[in-house]
């Protein structure tokens, strides 16, 4: 089974599909895709990749400091979110995380690359992370992994809840990643992030990824926001020119694009309520309440488990995210990403004859 969804190819390969009957609902990606505009940027920027980016990537950090509202000095980018989670661990030693489950898997990857030790926290009945457990396991870790919102499950923590994590954190002196890389399209966004507090703050690091809702995946970009000391440390473990010029293009032009973030918006919060309401309808589902772009959701029938319901769709051109090789989940759990409404009618009309 793939690690991770989107790994179109493989599975056109597999099913034996044309590119233009796929509909990819494993991938939690802005299903509006790159604007026109932006394509002419990209195309602009393909001109000139004979010279080397910005080393400093001065016009990119000044992007983002508007874009997030932070310093210039509390932003490093790099080449996708992913590649943060590996940095940070090796640049700052830390070797015995704390990790909530489910989570995104390259938390415990990351973790036990250089004989790293996590600790895996079950989470509540619910899915929900169990706050109480959270802070009395922090003693005797060095570091604490997040999603929020998280992934696989949607599930939010509360900002009062993460405080109160994070304020525990550092008087265990306990570094806390909190991966932000879905919150974009989640509601009071800008109440529930915490990079504002990561700059004055020497355990916090926020991870934010252009990659999901500016739909970057195939540019890779994603940045770490943090107090100046530690960007300074995460700096010299970082390769020169992490972030490709034709990334570092697009992303300028993105983050000016006020409408697209806006239509974003508005497209997300419409689907994902349609999308939700018509999964719940299904009596042999049990579908999480989503924050984010995509739902969560667990198979009641015995008969039927999320692998063999991701091969029943995908012999269709639909594509689903089994997600069984989450520790912690089993057979029965797969998600969705919210897509256009024709893909999400899609969907639903063959999940009717599937289920």
């Amino acid at each position: 089974m793939d690690e991770h969804g989107g790994n179109i190819e493989k599975a056109r390969s597999q099913y034996r599909l044309s590119a233009n009957k796929v509909i990819d609902f494993s991938a939690n990606i802005n299903p509006l895709g790159i604007p026109c505009h932006i394509q002419k940027a990209i195309r602009k920027a393909l001109c000139f990749t004979d010279r080397y980016p910005d080393p400093e990537y001065t016009e990119l950090k000044k992007g983002l400091s508007s874009l997030y509202g932070v310093k210039p000095q509390n932003i490093l980018p790099d080449n996708g979110s992913a590649s943060l989670i590996y940095l940070i661990p090796r640049a700052l030693g830390l070797k015995r995380p704390l990790i909530p489950i489910p989570a995104f898997s390259e938390y415990e990857k990351s973790a036990c690359l250089d004989s790293g030790r996590p600790v895996f926290l079950k989470p509540l009945k619910d899915f929900s992370p169990d706050i109480d457990i959270i802070l009395k396991q922090l003693k005797g870790r060095d570091s604490l992994y997040i999603g929020n919102p998280n992934n696989p499950t949607g599930l939010m923590i509360a900002k009062d809840d993460m405080a109160m994590i994070v304020k525990e954190a550092k008087a265990k002196k306990v570094t806390v990643i909190i991966d932000e890389a879905f919150i974009e399209f989640t509601e009071n966004h800008k109440h529930n992030t915490f990079m504002k507090e990561a700059p004055r703050s020497r355990n916090l690091i926020v991870i934010r990824s252009m990659t999901k809702y500016f739909a970057m995946a195939g540019l890779r970009l994603g940045t770490a926001i943090a107090h100046k000391e530690i960007i300074a440390r995460l700096m010299k473990f970082q390769p020169p020119w992490p972030v490709n010029s034709v990334a570092v293009s697009a992303a300028i032009e993105l983050i000016k694009d006020t409408k697209y973030i806006s239509d974003s918006f508005a497209l997300m919060r419409h689907e994902r309520n349609f999308l939700y309401t018509s999964l719940a309808a299904f009596s042999g589902l049990k579908v999480w309440r989503p924050s984010a772009n995509f739902i969560f959701c667990k198979i009641k029938a015995k008969s039927m488990t999320a692998g063999i319901l991701r091969d029943r769709l995908a012999k269709k051109g639909i594509f689903i995210r089994d997600c069984s090789n989450f520790r912690g989940l089993d057979k029965n759990y797969f998600r969705v990403a919210v897509r256009t409404h024709l893909e999400n009618e899609k969907l639903i009309e063959e999940l009717k004859s599937t289920l």
